[in-house]
């Protein structure tokens, strides 16, 4: 019993400064995030300003991974979970945004993924990192690349890696999409299609919907969220390829295997779709979004300036290419069928 009450509740000096650190910056992106867009000023959302804090926070404070490690290992699966209860699957099935529009994003969405697969081969990166690169690209950033980290085993260095180049990635595509459809002349809606197949983050997708105008805005949120949907799918799929290697023992005693957020996290979109009250599913969104931040800050506690230099190059690599080769299809596919 002693040994339990250890790891749950972590009394040594490294643990309560990490734990105390990661809760302090995400508090502190939290609210500096409500700041900016209090005063109509660019923000990069709460989970990447907290990862870039807790990147910092890595160069200059020593003693604090074990309390990142700690936050990871008990309050990400519960994260996941409560990410479960922000999607809509109905919106895979939905009419509202076009068949061809939602067709062209989670179209658009699987091309990424698979590609990212055989590129990751290319550049020697793991399968496992691969997809992980392409669900940050293909679904939604950082939520995508934290829900499926924990079944894919990524280790928290390479997850690092893989969170900065989808966000250094993200930000290009927000601001190259809307600028680029402008310069070719696309239609609003066409351009909102564009949008919301390619941009990786839901506010930066509705966001550069907005910008493009009146149906730009629609079809890009919805088509946006069709892609967040397939998370649904994604995840499951990433935990069998996480047991690979022991793939003999998966099938003889499945449940032993499955990892308890996952038929959590499938549970939680479920009722939230078709059975919760959205005022409910709503609330448990919000504590995501929320806990997402102080997880986000200690997964920035692992950044180190070698894997910067030498994995870091290859992800990042892997990331360009896949979301180039996803823009891509998008634009190829909206020009002939839309």
């Amino acid at each position: 019993m002693e040994n339990e009450s250890e790891i749950l509740f972590p009394e040594e000096e490294g643990y309560s400064r990490g734990i105390a650190i990661c809760l302090t910056i995400g508090i502190m992106a939290y609210f500096l995030d409500a700041l900016l867009e209090a005063n109509d000023l660019f923000s990069l959302g709460t989970g990447t300003l907290a990862f870039i804090l807790g990147g910092i926070a890595a160069q200059l404070v020593s003693g604090i991974r074990n309390g990142g490690d700690w936050v990871i290992k008990n309050i990400l699966p519960i994260t996941i979970i409560c990410l479960g209860f922000g999607l809509d699957l109905s919106l895979l099935f939905s009419d509202e945004g076009g068949r061809v529009g939602l067709v062209i994003g989670i179209s658009s969405a699987i091309f990424c993924l698979i590609s990212s697969v055989f590129i990751g081969r290319m550049f020697g990166i793991t399968t496992e990192s691969a997809l992980a690169i392409g669900c940050g690209g293909a679904i939604c950033g950082n939520s995508a690349v934290v829900a499926v980290s924990s079944p894919l085993k990524i280790s928290k260095e390479v997850l690092a890696m893989i969170l900065a180049t989808v966000n250094i990635l993200g930000i290009i595509t927000f601001i190259s999409i809307p600028v680029l459809a402008a310069i070719i002349g696309m239609e609003e809606s066409s351009a909102g299609i564009w949008a919301g197949s390619t941009i990786h983050a839901v506010p930066q997708a509705i966001s550069a919907g907005d910008a493009i105008g009146g149906e730009g805005i629609v079809m890009a949120t919805t088509i946006k969220l069709s892609r967040v949907a397939l998370l649904v799918i994604v995840v499951p799929i990433c935990a069998i390829v996480g047991r690979s290697p022991d793939k003999g023992g998966y099938f003889t005693n499945p449940l032993s295997r499955v990892p308890y957020f996952l038929p959590g996290f499938i549970l939680a979109a479920i009722l939230a779709t078709w059975l919760m009250p959205e005022d409910y599913s709503g609330r448990f969104d919000s504590f995501a979004k929320f806990s997402l931040a102080p997880v986000m800050a200690s997964i920035g506690f692992f950044i180190t300036k070698g894997g910067v230099g030498s994995d870091g190059s290859r992800i990042f690599a892997v990331g360009a290419i896949s979301s180039i080769a996803m823009v891509l299809f998008s634009f190829m596919a909206i020009y002939f069928f839309v």
